[in-house]
């Protein structure tokens, strides 16, 4: 499983709370990833956003053979 992490933001001290709060709630810290490639993600994975104040998870549902991934909320964090 990956945790791509795409902060949106190029402040450090947001990126470090954010990866705080992820661990915080259960993901191993060893999983995430700044990423904003969201083709290289595969079924199962997460792909987090920070949407102010909230951090959004994203699980991978599906991915097409044309590499189309389809992902659904499933959870905020409030950062």
């Amino acid at each position: 499983m990956k945790v791509y992490f795409a902060p949106n933001t190029s402040d450090q001290e947001i990126v470090e709370r954010a990866v705080r709060r992820l661990v915080e709630n259960g993901i191993n810290k060893e999983f995430i990833e700044i990423n904003y490639n969201t083709h290289e993600l595969e079924k199962g994975d997460l792909y987090v956003s920070y949407d102010p104040p909230d951090l959004v998870i994203r699980n991978v549902y599906e991915k097409k053979s044309n590499g189309l991934v389809k992902m659904n909320s499933s959870a905020m964090i409030k950062l």
